[in-house]
């Protein structure tokens, strides 16, 4: 199904695109074609009539600046729902069609008609129209961002027919004014056409075709009209941390359209809250018997999941909302909200490693991606929740900045029963995985189903010597360095002296003197790309996290009735 619809999309743009070339040479070079064209042109108006101000009032209104900065403000609300396809879908129709339309007025140089309207929206040349590039490319973008967000079928029906007025209406009014021939409002049409529906597949979001939302009222009335038995249908448990999850309505719109679509039963919604960030509600959906379980939140809500589900072989579908997202980096899932739905729903499973972690001698914790213990937590520690959701992962070096002159400690590392190490360690991190925020990796042979845990121990002693550490890291041009230590095994002690901060997964979770952590392998099952076959590394992961799957908002496949 993804494949096919790829192909209708691709199948539009090239259409698209063979239209307009062919409409181009046919008007400039076929001279019973142009001199027709601008026969057609309409009469002169009185500037001073009522008719005239209103069409050039209504012309203003739709200028392409307008519309594409109204473009541009839906980007930034797409971004800021994590639907990254479509926010670079918009941006990149945006640049495409402000420059295409210049480019080619400036290669044609088509004059506008003689008896045009004076207005400052009919300056320049004539061919393409820039009305009608903008407003095609912005109606199909538009409607690209109903569909990706989940919108009902009728708010997408009536968003296509008022589309569509629109686009005759300011065609019209381009004619009226005499600013332009009818060859170019055709030409602009098809312009703005091919630009909405390139951005749109080239970024991976499917062109919106308009006759699929009456296929889905008339699918909803006859479901409605013989509903489904429940007892078969599988159902899933969705968690989530609403401080994190910017768009409720979007986000279980699309919960809500993956489940539809595969015949699934309605989900088991569970929140967290400040006093439990998933713990009795991942306690909840084991209890229940679902088949999968949905976590959307930041790496603390991931981790109390992880930890929840360990062991029951319930697969969990993770999706990123938060700032680092490190699991989800580190496993190559999508950070668009609806492609790592998709995964979540269709993705392959895959067995991981957690780490079991007792703090001197308290509760068994677990963690997916990274514990630490020193200047790491007191950074994480002392971040500014405001600054971070500003400026993301940005906000961390403001911290580290602040804590540059923590205190290195006295540590000693026993890995399995191996000799203990003795170190005077600032940085001291056990870890699952290792790629950090900004593709960085700090632990490059890590693998998350490796039965395996990596120490990273650094005990840098001047500036100079952090400075060296760091850039080897980044890198990762290491050269037997004494003062950076990388161990691995199944079991690790860490004793630190004096007592301090400790970190599970980027959350800070309180003092300590004695760490203790032993690895649990395949303890969990989570849903990963499809693409995953191997033992995944960090290395591979770098690459993974950067894509977005293709096909985002259309990939899941058409409804399936559960048998009665």
């Amino acid at each position: 199904m993804t494949v096919r619809r790829s192909r209708t999309s691709m199948l539009i743009v090239v259409s698209l695109l063979v239209a307009f070339v062919g409409w181009s040479v046919l008007l400039l070079s076929w001279p019973a074609l142009r001199a027709l064209d601008e026969r057609l042109v309409a009469p002169p108006l009185d500037p001073m009539s009522n008719q005239a101000q209103i069409a050039a009032a209504f012309a203003l209104l739709t200028w392409p600046g307008l519309e594409y900065a109204a473009l541009v403000g839906l980007a930034i609300w797409a971004y800021q729902r994590r639907l990254r396809s479509l926010t670079f879908a918009l941006l990149l129709t945006v640049a495409l069609g402000w420059a295409s339309t210049d480019l080619i007025k400036w290669a044609v140089a088509r004059p506008r008609p003689p008896d045009h309207l004076d207005v400052m929206t009919a300056w320049g040349y004539s061919y393409p129209s820039g009305h009608m590039v903008g407003v095609v490319a912005s109606c199909i973008a538009v409607g690209a961002a109903f569909r990706v967000s989940r919108s009902s079928p009728r708010a997408r029906l009536r968003w296509t027919i008022g589309a569509t007025v629109l686009i005759l209406a300011v065609a019209f009014d381009r004619w009226y004014l005499g600013a332009h021939h009818i060859g170019d409002i055709v030409g602009g049409a098809l312009l703005g056409g091919f630009v909405a529906t390139f951005a749109l597949v080239a970024c991976g979001v499917s062109v919106p075709i308009p006759h699929t939302a009456v296929v889905e009222i008339v699918r909803e009335r006859r479901e409605a009209a013989h509903p489904t038995s429940t007892a078969d249908q599988k159902r899933c448990a969705v968690i989530y941390n609403p401080v994190k999850v910017t768009d409720w309505a979007v986000f279980r719109r699309h919960v809500e359209y993956e489940l539809k679509t595969r015949g699934w039963a309605r989900p088991l919604w569970l929140e967290t809250t400040i006093d439990d960030p998933g713990r009795a509600q991942t306690a909840q959906a084991v209890a229940a018997g679902v088949d999968l379980v949905v976590g959307a939140g930041g790496d603390g809500t991931v981790r109390v999941i992880c930890s929840g589900l360990a062991g029951t072989g319930i697969p969990f579908g993770v999706v990123p909302a938060g700032t680092s997202n490190l699991l989800a980096r580190n496993l190559g899932i999508p950070r668009d909200e609806a492609a790592a739905l998709r995964v979540a729903f269709d993705g392959a499973d895959k067995a991981i490693d957690l780490v079991r972690l007792t703090a001197d001698g308290g509760s068994e914790e677990h963690f997916a991606v990274m514990a630490g213990v020193g200047i790491d937590a007191v950074i994480m520690q002392d971040t500014n929740p405001d600054l971070k959701k500003t400026v993301g992962s940005a906000a961390y070096f403001v911290s580290a900045a602040k804590n540059a002159n923590h205190p290195a400690l006295h540590t000693s590392i026993r890995i399995d029963d191996r000799p203990v190490l003795r170190r005077k360690a600032s940085v001291i991190v056990i870890g699952n995985v290792g790629l950090l925020p900004s593709g960085i990796l700090l632990i490059p042979d890590a693998k998350p189903d490796d039965g395996l845990l990596d120490v990273l121990v650094a005990s840098p002693r001047t500036v100079r010597d952090w400075v060296r550490l760091t850039a080897q890291v980044i890198t990762r041009r290491e050269r037997g360095d004494d003062q950076l230590d990388r161990l691995t095994g199944r079991r690790v002690e860490i004793t630190v002296e004096p007592r301090d901060q400790y970190q599970l997964d980027g959350d800070t979770a309180g003092e300590c003197a004695t760490l203790v952590a032993e690895i649990e392998p395949g303890a969990l099952t989570v849903r990963v790309p499809p693409i995953q076959r191997r033992s995944l590394t960090t290395a591979d992961a770098t690459e993974l996290s950067t894509t977005e799957l293709s096909e985002t908002e259309e990939s899941a496949p058409q409804p399936v009735r559960a048998s009665t």
